[in-house]
């Protein structure tokens, strides 16, 4: 029998209102073999009481092996306590502050909509029978929607999903499209309260969006439009919201559900900061509204217009092994909310809409107008608490308690049911260790005979230029030129790399002496595709006690640009302006950025951190790596 466990080998992403399986290959055979067991997994799961139980939530000893071998040893061992995979990777979650704002957000704007992994406080009620009719009812071919993309002939892969579907009857679909909550009656204010970060400025630790109603995104070229105008509005260091609310101090980043949300059917824009003192609270809104009418009054420039409209450009044109998921995930919100994917895929089509709409002037001041010049808003406020912690964990133990009463009445008396959370523990152990010895055999394989003999080879050129070791591969790109230039370092002193982060980040924010770093952005939208500075380290292939280390510098453009490109990076490296008055306080903002929320980095990728920190003492470029955050190591 195939094993249908979803977890022991499914990857699956959970949205509020739908779950997708995603899986990739470039082998045919190999595409036919996953393809058969995702479809068999999601279509015809087993979904055993013990899976509910293992993977979902239960109660029982927080140690059952120690307890049943050491009796009345350490009582802690035998103690009950709530236990499950789900249960307890949601309780990390929202350990998270910055997603718990970002949930509870959610659960006042979309009451309708659920948390997508689980509230641990709502987990507890589900019960087994409800798992099963849930399925029933949702995870049916009427309520699915599938994709493929890729060179693989497509009357193959329907020939494998029709022999899957027809075992189905057709069912009344599930088409419910949920609603946000009405602000057409004016503003609307909530408050909740989160967990300290005890690394942030005590008196800066407040979270606090203004959000507003977006239309029906159904309407494809008015989303877009809505999207293009949240980013005049946030993305960059020179935008309107960035300069008046983070460079200005009232806050210290955006807040995580800032920007235009265009997933359901209909749209939200939300903005909001981080790292807000409780006297700016209600500072925050006025001067979002303050900067919004300035915007509109003053109108957009069209070449700041022109710099997203050349990023759509490059974006359809960029090409990546990930490029089939972005396109799923471009597509699959609105899909599942009513909007035929194809119009979605129309991007010409939008855009030239989108052109001719701009082209009669006032359009995009007209959709502030429309959407966002009222105080239909709901603003939501998290403010810290010093009890947080102690009032969830209060909380969590009386609900266990309640459970456990309830499970004692059930069984008869607490010993009969303490009996039973402890054999059914030590089941659950028993089953899990099965798992090393089922046979294997029933799963479809890839065998040698399926997998091509040869590969393409990559080739590369190598030449020397100006002294200079430059490498060349030559690929069809649709018109893109890749660069990549690294200079190394030699005996880096670890104080000075320490700073490389910071430094490589200033260089990003500071502008030049002769321009801002406003005007600076808008010619790197307008002439590549983006630029980037940061540190990289790469082992040695043939001594693991050896790495090399320095800056890498990126870029991407159209060929037609490509000295466009290489002009700003050289802008960006000689001439940034450090000694500018404004230049300490922007790397100051720069720091308090980088700071706010690592307390909830740590929280929920904490393995990340321990598993560098352990692998420091084996190699030199594991311990290059470990000094700095790993997301400016080169790939």
């Amino acid at each position: 029998m195939l094993p249908r466990t979803l977890s022991n080998f499914m990857n699956a992403f959970t949205a509020s209102d739908h779950t997708f399986y995603p899986f990739a290959t470039t082998n045919a055979q190999d595409f036919q073999n996953l393809m058969s067991v995702y479809l068999d997994a999601t279509l015809h799961p087993l979904l055993k009481k013990t899976d509910f139980t293992q993977e979902g939530w239960r109660i029982g000893p927080e140690n059952p092996r120690i307890a049943e071998a050491e009796g009345d040893g350490n009582p802690e061992d035998s103690k009950l306590v709530f236990k499950g995979v789900v249960y307890n990777e949601m309780k990390g979650q929202m350990s998270d502050a910055g997603y718990l704002f970002y949930i509870r957000f959610q659960d006042h704007i979309f009451p309708s909509i659920n948390n997508s992994g689980g509230d641990p406080q709502k987990i507890t009620d589900l019960t087994y029978e409800q798992l099963k009719k849930f399925h029933a009812e949702h995870y049916h071919p009427s309520n699915a929607k599938l994709m493929t993309y890729g060179d693989m002939p497509l009357a193959d892969h329907l020939r494998e999903i029709d022999a899957q579907m027809s075992a189905f009857e057709r069912i009344e679909a599930d088409i419910e499209h949920k609603q946000p909550i009405d602000l057409s009656n004016g503003p609307r204010t909530v408050k909740v309260f989160g967990p300290v970060d005890p690394l942030a400025d005590p008196d800066k630790q407040y979270k606090t969006s203004v959000s507003w109603i977006a239309g029906d995104t159904s309407d494809v070229v008015e989303s877009f439009s809505v999207a293009l105008l949240s980013s005049l509005l946030m993305d960059g260091y020179g935008s309107p919201l960035y300069k008046g609310l983070i460079e200005s101090g009232i806050g210290t980043d955006f807040s995580p559900n800032a920007g235009y949300d265009g997933s359901a059917a209909t749209g939200i824009f939300s903005v909001g900061l981080t790292g807000v003192s409780e006297s700016n609270i209600e500072t925050v809104k006025s001067e979002v509204q303050k900067i919004l009418q300035d915007v509109h009054d003053k109108g957009f420039e069209q070449g700041k217009i022109d710099g997203y409209l050349h990023q759509l450009e490059l974006s359809l044109k960029h090409k990546t092994a990930n490029f089939g998921m972005s396109v799923l995930q471009r597509l699959k919100g609105k899909w599942f909310s009513g909007t035929d994917p194809f119009d979605s895929l129309a991007w010409n089509d939008t855009v030239a809409a989108f052109k001719a709409k701009l082209a009669q002037g006032g359009y995009l001041e007209g959709l502030l107008n429309k959407y966002f010049m009222n105080d239909n808003t709901l603003t939501f406020t998290m403010a810290p608490s010093e009890n947080y912690g102690a009032e969830l964990a209060k909380e969590e133990e009386e609900r266990l308690a309640l459970k456990i009463a309830q499970a004692t009445e059930e069984a008869g008396g607490e010993g009969a049911a303490r009996t039973f959370f402890e054999q059914r523990e030590l089941e659950l152990l028993e089953e899990q260790s099965k798992s090393n010895t089922q046979d294997l055999s029933c799963l479809p394989s890839v065998h040698v005979k399926d997998i091509p003999r040869k590969k393409e080879p990559v080739i590369v050129r190598d030449e020397v230029l100006n002294g200079t070791k430059v490498q060349w591969r030559e690929a069809p790109t649709n018109g893109l030129t890749y660069f990549r230039a690294i200079n190394t370092f030699e005996n880096l002193p670890d104080e000075l790399r320490a700073l490389i982060p910071l430094f490589s980040d200033s260089i990003m924010r500071l502008g030049t002496k002769d321009m801002t770093m406003e005007q600076l952005e808008d010619l790197i939208k307008l002439k590549t595709g983006g630029v980037s500075i940061s540190y990289m380290t790469t082992p040695s292939p043939t001594d693991f006690h050896h790495a090399s280390e320095g800056l890498v510098l990126r870029g991407m453009a159209l060929d037609r640009n490509v000295p466009e490109m290489f002009s700003l990076l050289r802008k960006l490296i000689l001439e940034t302006n450090f000694d500018s008055p404004e230049a300490a306080l922007r790397i100051r903002q720069l720091l308090q950025s980088s700071a706010d929320g690592i307390v909830n980095d740590i929280a929920s990728s904490g393995h990340a951190y321990a598993r560098r920190y352990a692998e420091s003492g084996l190699t030199r470029d594991a311990y290059l790596t470990e000094q700095l955050d790993d997301q400016n190591r080169i790939s």
